[in-house]
């Protein structure tokens, strides 16, 4: 299926992989996609970094329940003083999807009180990445490299090193970032290494996460604390993604999507309610199906803008025919 997006979606290159608990089942590229061709992840980072939290937590460096002003003066007083690890996971902190241009994350108000609303909010990852190098004293990206990475075994940055410039992949409509850089694409974006969205990986070293998700958190994380990030977090609270989707319940765990019955989706109702999954801006997918116990990773290069991934033969229809082939 994914050898036909090249033509009716105009998507340049596609690499995806199909994951088991016990590791990758089949792969397929497509276009100009090679087997280690790197891929702007773009939302699909957060996951990632939400990982090296929860290792941050099982190494004492962080609590889940403690409030992010013990380690951030910008949130030690006024309203952001309710704000803890818990509810930057699981977009629940009440920051906006995105802030003010110009405005740096650590200063951006909220808009809705802790715990009240579902807000998909990547200023709300920025300020989880300055928590967890104030926290651990390394910044967010060499621990996450150091805490997920290099553990997995993962072909995969973030921040894109000057010497893997010629593996990634050019995003098509990628969206600006700011006036003449593009979102993806300009050198300066790809060296920043934001935990809202920074990093870029091959599809097989994504499948390892796939993996670990369908194997309770193994090796990374205990299956205590993985059973945690895939409960819903503040459940029933509405809310969604406001720039895509929003839902009268919208239950998140601590860094992926819970299905639910959510409807409209991205992915198809035959997933099961317990599936977690992601999104990125720069056309990439991943789920984890733990009842079907099969996974998805799916990593293309056309942003997500003119919505081709929700149209006939995009994710939905992907993604319904691993499950029919897993059953």
């Amino acid at each position: 299926m994914v050898d036909e997006w090249g033509g009716w979606a105009r998507v340049p290159a596609v690499a995806a992989a199909v994951v088991g608990p016990d590791g990758v089942r089949e792969t397929r590229t497509a276009g100009e996609a090679r087997p280690d061709s790197l891929f702007a992840l773009a939302s699909l980072t957060k996951p990632l970094v939400a990982l090296a939290a929860l290792v941050a937590v099982e190494e004492g460096a962080l609590g889940l329940d403690d409030p992010a002003g013990r380690h951030l003066p910008a949130y030690a007083s006024g309203a952001k003083a309710a704000v803890t690890t818990r509810h930057l996971l699981a977009h629940a902190a009440g920051l906006p999807e995105v802030g003010p241009r110009g405005v740096p994350a650590l200063e951006v108000e909220l808009v809705h009180p802790p715990g009240t609303r579902r807000v998909y909010s990547n200023e709300g990852y920025a300020v989880l990445g300055e928590l967890l190098a104030a926290a651990t004293g390394i910044p967010h990206a060499a621990y996450v490299h150091q805490a997920v990475f290099e553990p997995l075994g993962m072909d995969a940055f973030l921040g894109l090193p000057g010497e893997e410039d010629g593996r990634a992949l050019t995003v098509l409509e990628p969206g600006m970032w700011r006036p003449g850089l593009q979102l993806f694409n300009s050198k300066e974006w790809r060296m920043r290494g934001t935990a809202a969205g920074g990093a870029f990986a091959t599809a097989e070293a994504y499948a390892r996460v796939i993996q670990l998700l369908l194997s309770q958190g193994a090796p990374l994380i205990a299956p205590e604390t993985f059973a945690d990030m895939a409960r819903a977090q503040f459940p029933g609270i509405p809310g969604g993604v406001e720039s895509f989707q929003t839902w009268d319940e919208g239950d998140w765990g601590l860094g992926c999507d819970i299905r639910d019955a959510k409807e409209p989706h991205w992915l198809p109702a035959e997933c099961s309610p317990a599936t977690l999954s992601h999104f990125g801006a720069s056309g990439t997918l991943m789920w984890a199906d733990p009842v079907a116990r099969v996974g998805l990773v799916c990593l293309a290069n056309r942003g997500t803008y003119s919505g081709w991934m929700m149209r006939p033969g995009g994710w939905g229809d992907l993604s319904r025919v691993v499950l029919e082939a897993a059953a």
